[in-house]
């Protein structure tokens, strides 16, 4: 397996924001890079930290898989080259396990990856992009997260991204009004939940009244506006955070300036990629603008606090990736069982023990001695 991967820690929101990709998008390139035989199995994982590519395939499709992330994105591919890593063999298989966790994540052990990894896999097998292999490596990586986070303390205390806006929101004045945009998405839900913690905050979020979101909504006691009023909304808010996933501008500088004839101190917090809000809102006098890399620094601090738990999750992966690597060296062998058992038919095991010591390392020979030995008083 091959993994090609773009993230918050070698690129930056400008260059991720181009690599965010909607299902009908990823589902072309999935099926581009399968269909035409460059790779043989293939699963696309895109959220706003990351964009990756897990793939199985011959070492020169490596290349095939950047070119198609720079023909989607328009981002020149020697340029690309410059912002990705890429990882091989276990070290793929390891990274995932990684991810799916949340060790790899800016705020680790956060919540939301181990779902975005699911949906990811899930949406794979529906198109038809994934084998035997990636089938038993993402369902093995999905069910080791779900056991660190039983057994560890890495998602007991976890922070992710949307609590820490909400904390920074709520750290803006004494009573602070909050309009929050996108609340029917995931980090929107999570955001809302959060900031009905703080005592010192009053929230609205802006939601279509068929969504299937209200009923939650009106249960945490927060109104629900118009996004089409959201504009309105905001002449009375001291705080906006935005976590669409619209490939355009949720607020702009024209509307702003249209809308707000006050010069009072507000902060707008973005948390989608690409960005909800234009970056030129900053002219008007008060406004700051924060997005998803400013919280790079908070969930660092966060990190120092579960350092512990992470040696743990290290520990529980090594364990379950020995285990998966076996499973797929075993699954790869069973075809050839039968002619194996015929080959093996007219040797002794003399000779076999003899082949064994011959080839196999020291490890190895140990490993296969002490299996022998369990049958020593079976006979």
């Amino acid at each position: 397996m091959y993994c090609v991967s773009i993230s918050y820690k070698i690129a930056d929101i400008e260059l991720r924001k181009k690599l965010v990709f909607n299902q009908d998008r990823i589902r072309k390139i999935t099926a581009d890079l399968t269909d035409g035989g460059f790779v043989c199995e293939c699963v696309m994982l895109c959220t706003c930290n990351r964009t990756e590519i897990y793939f199985c395939g011959k070492k020169d499709s490596e290349e095939k898989v950047i070119s198609a992330l720079a023909d989607n994105s328009g981002i020149n591919k020697n340029l690309l080259s410059k912002h990705l890593l890429l990882f091989s063999g276990d070290n793929a298989i390891m990274h995932l396990f990684k991810v799916a966790c949340g060790i790899d994540s800016m705020v680790i052990g956060e919540d939301e990856i181990l779902g975005q990894t699911k949906s990811a896999y899930f949406f794979a097998k529906e198109n038809n992009t994934v084998g035997h292999r990636l089938n038993m490596i993402f369902q093995s990586a999905i069910a080791c997260a779900k056991k660190i986070k039983t057994e560890t303390a890495l998602s007991k205390t976890s922070v992710s991204v949307a609590t820490l806006a909400a904390n920074e929101a709520a750290a803006f004045g004494e009573k602070v009004n909050v309009l929050v945009i996108g609340a029917s998405g995931k980090i929107g839900t999570t955001v809302l939940k959060n900031l009905v913690s703080h005592k010192n905050v009053s929230v609205c979020a802006t939601l279509r009244h068929h969504n299937p979101k209200l009923r939650l909504i009106e249960d945490l006691g927060i109104e629900a506006v118009d996004y089409q009023k959201r504009y309105e909304y905001i002449r009375n808010c001291d705080c906006v955070i935005s976590a669409t996933a619209s490939p355009h501008y949720t607020l702009t500088l024209y509307e702003l300036k249209n809308c707000l004839s006050d010069t009072k101190n507000r902060l707008f917090i973005d948390l989608a990629v690409p960005p909800d809000i234009e970056k030129s809102v900053t002219e008007l006098k008060g406004i700051r603008l924060i997005n998803i890399d400013y919280f790079e620094k908070l969930a660092k601090d966060n990190n120092e606090l579960k350092l512990d738990s992470v040696g743990s999750a290290e520990g529980i992966i090594n364990s379950a990736v020995d285990t998966l690597k076996k499973d797929l060296i075993f699954h790869d062998f069973l075809p050839h069982l039968g002619k194996v058992k015929k080959g093996l038919a007219d040797k002794t095991l003399e000779e076999l023990i003899y082949r064994m010591k011959s080839d196999a390392c020291a490890d190895e020979f140990s490993a296969f001695i002490n299996v022998l030995k369990e049958f020593e008083n079976q006979g």
